[in-house]
């Protein structure tokens, strides 16, 4: 399937066709065979025909077409008759005797005109006359308004139809729609009423619907009385599946008209189309379902989701809605790898997974051969179920790939199938590729903007709609150009400082990176890129000069430093280091510069990682230089707060129970006593919090900071560990 052509934007009502030039099925030429028969055959009696087929298989289209073939002979009078129209009422009888009147009357031969008058007498005896012995009731007025008995007229229709050139040809509709009584009462007006020579009927309905009707309002078997009515058989041919896959296919092309080439895979389609989709296509009317929905609800989503996932999950909507919604309400079941959801903590998680999926499809009340279509087209989408139905597993490396292509699969996606939207918590692939057009653009100001854009976007997590973006970044690493990797990398660590916010530090999984780890990420993998050593320390020292983030230059050092001495001297450290050790001295010092500028300027209290800043000064620099800086700090009422609320620490914990992790805070006084009296530090912080002039202007995470310290430092004095990171 090619989805290059311009959408139609249109509807495909479920209206029948009306004539063969609408075939799109290969219907016309069989219909024309039946048709050809009806013209040729010579009808000394009433011939009755029965089309069967069930509903959706095209019974009224192909009426539609018979009449269109009919239509050119000129001895044939057609009279078409829907009792549906009339259901519930008691005239059934009587619209159709006036009907076939009607007709009769609008012919140019005098002799129809003729024997449509002799019909009155019909019409008047059949009105208004309750069901329950109606056939005894109408006798019985013929008798009183008309000179002839019922015999008489009818023998004298019987004998001017018998001289008539031509046919009368009556088609009659929806027989299966009627009420068992309605059903039994319209094969009495044919076969007792109606039995005229030179007419043919057409009866049109499903044959197994018609059997059972009748067998509930008389004796004996509804197939034995069919028999007795019906002459001739008509089964309609099972629609040819390949027509129906090339018009899905065209319809479907029209509908992804946009879509972008990455966003639908055609060997992916073809597995799925015929290991699922395939399954529940078989009549135009379940192809006219499928395309009507996704017509509705793809635009929405256009770009945003993977168009061969959305075709799948809209085709379990529209035939397996049981299924559809045991999908939508749990995501950790489907979404992700094996071993990720919340029911992932549990030590059986694996037994658990593999139970439920095994009781839901089990309790579904579908044939087994649909059941394992249903089963095999959920693989494909969901990659977890491989792991409980077959020997794939697939690890969290995948994610990755699911998430950037865009499929139901990837637990951050999962949501737009489902809301046919992008959820206000998200951050679109359209904004996403804004954004990298900005950098592929080398413009760093429209990409400055865009960051400082997104951390005002709040979640309703309270984190920022940056965090989502700097995790969905890492997918599309690939798309990022050589000549702009500096773009990047220089804007980081020009504004990274005011990226870094506490908001974004923990997400809704209990190991979450704060926005640093993922910077830091993204640009080691950037870097990576080029081969040549230098090239990346030209990139980061040209960054380093120019930039003012000092927290995200100290943790990109610290992360350096740390993967030299953390690899042994050899092929493999040459390898794996970003750049050489003499690159990191250089590094170092232009860092140092920084932040004593910073502390000159005032500005050092503002770095959003103060304790890994001022571990690098301290480490890095001139003996006691960090102490007589922090000193300013503890004797400043006002700077001593936000001070100490820098080494702040949110932790978590997550127990078996728990839905949610659990947040408590900690400030160890043992991070302190590097660059500090923590005796002292107690004493300024007692007293700032029992004086009200000062303590009432603090925020809550300055007091808190205060409060955190003293109770620590409490415990230390009791002779606790502060160490403990459970304390």
């Amino acid at each position: 399937m090619g989805i290059s052509m311009v959408n139609k934007k249109i509807i495909i009502t479920d209206e029948p066709l009306k004539s063969p030039d609408q075939d799109r099925l290969d219907f016309a030429p069989f219909t024309e065979r039946v048709a050809n028969v009806v013209k040729n055959m010579e009808v000394k009696e009433s011939v009755v025909f029965a089309v069967y087929g069930k509903w959706g298989s095209g019974k009224t289209t192909f009426l539609n077409f018979f009449t269109f073939y009919l239509n050119d002979s000129d001895p044939i009078t057609i009279v078409k008759f829907n009792p549906w129209w009339f259901s519930g009422n008691e005239d059934l009888i009587q619209q159709f005797l006036h009907n076939l009147k009607l007709k009769l009357m609008l012919n140019s031969s005098g002799k129809l005109k003729e024997i449509a008058r002799l019909l009155e007498p019909y019409i008047e005896a059949f009105g208004e006359i309750p069901k329950l012995g109606w056939i005894v009731k109408a006798i019985n007025r013929f008798k009183k308004t008309s000179q002839k008995s019922v015999a008489e007229i009818k023998e004298e229709i019987i004998t001017k139809l018998e001289k008539i050139d031509g046919k009368i040809v009556v088609i009659i509709d929806d027989i299966d729609r009627l009420t068992a009584a309605e059903i039994r009462d319209l094969f009495t007006i044919v076969k007792a009423i109606a039995n005229f020579p030179n007419t043919v009927y057409i009866l049109a309905f499903d044959k197994e619907v018609a059997i059972r009707a009748l067998e509930k309002v008389q004796e004996g078997k509804g197939e034995d009385y069919l028999e007795k009515i019906i002459q001739v058989s008509v089964e309609l041919p099972l629609v040819n599946k390949t027509s129906i896959r090339k018009m899905l296919d065209e319809e479907l092309s029209a509908i992804l008209y946009g879509t972008p080439n990455e966003l639908f895979d055609s060997t992916y389609w073809e597995n799925v189309y015929w290991e699922g989709i395939n399954l529940f296509i078989n009549t135009f009317r379940d192809l006219k379902r499928l395309i009507n929905t996704i017509r509705i609800t793809y635009p929405s989503v256009k770009g945003e989701v993977n168009a061969v996932d959305f075709i799948a999950i809209e085709t379990i909507r529209v035939f397996c809605p049981k299924v559809y919604n045991i999908i939508k309400n749990n995501p950790d079941m489907f979404c992700g790898h094996k071993d990720s959801g919340n029911y992932s903590i549990s030590s059986q998680s694996t037994q658990y997974l593999e139970k439920f999926h095994q009781n839901w499809i089990s309790d579904l009340s579908l044939p087994d051969n649909i059941k394992e279509s249903i089963k095999e087209l959920l693989m494909r989408l969901f990659p977890k179920l491989e792991s409980v139905f077959g020997n794939n597993h697939y690890g969290p490396d995948w994610e990755q790939e699911w998430r950037k292509k865009c499929k139901i699969c990837s637990k951050e996606i999962f949501p737009r199938f489902f809301s046919f939207s992008v959820p206000p918590d998200d951050l679109s692939r359209y904004e996403m590729e804004s954004i990298l057009r900005s950098i592929n653009n080398n413009n760093k100001d429209d990409f400055s903007k865009f960051l400082k854009y997104l951390i005002t976007q709040i979640r309703s997590d309270d984190s920022t709609k940056l965090s989502i973006f700097l995790e969905r970044m890492e997918d599309y690493i690939s798309e990022i150009q050589q000549d702009n990797i500096s773009t990047v990398i220089e804007t980081f660590y020009t504004i990274g400082d005011e990226l870094i916010i506490p908001e974004d530090e923990f997400g809704d999984t209990l190991i979450s990176l704060g926005n640093n780890a993922k910077m830091g990420r993204i640009m080691w993998k950037l870097l990576r890129k080029y081969a040549d050593k230098n090239k990346r320390f030209e990139i980061l020292k040209n960054a380093f000069e120019n930039g003012w983030a000092i927290s995200m230059m100290a943790d990109e050092l610290i992360s350096l430093w740390q993967q030299y001495e953390n690899h042994s001297v050899g092929e493999k450290y040459e390898e794996n280091m970003i750049v050489e050790n003499g690159h990191l001295k250089i590094l170092q010092e232009i860092v140092l510069d920084k932040i004593r500028e910073a502390a000159k300027d005032n500005l050092l209290l503002t770095t959003p990682l103060l304790p890994q800043v001022l571990c690098c000064w301290n480490k890095w620099g001139i003996k006691n230089e960090v102490r007589e800086w922090v000193s300013a700090m503890i004797n400043s009422d006002e700077k001593l707060p936000i001070f100490l609320s820098k080494f702040l620490q949110k932790n978590t914990s997550w127990t078996i129970t728990d839905k949610v992790c659990r947040v408590y805070w900690r400030l160890n006084p043992n991070s302190l006593k590097e660059y500090m009296d923590i005796d002292t530090l107690e004493k300024r912080c007692n007293y700032i919090l029992s004086n009200d002039s000062i303590a009432n202007n603090l925020d809550d995470r300055q007091k808190l900071a205060l409060r955190q310290f003293l109770k620590e430092k409490q415990l230390l004095n009791n002779g606790k560990n502060s160490d403990d990171p459970f304390l």
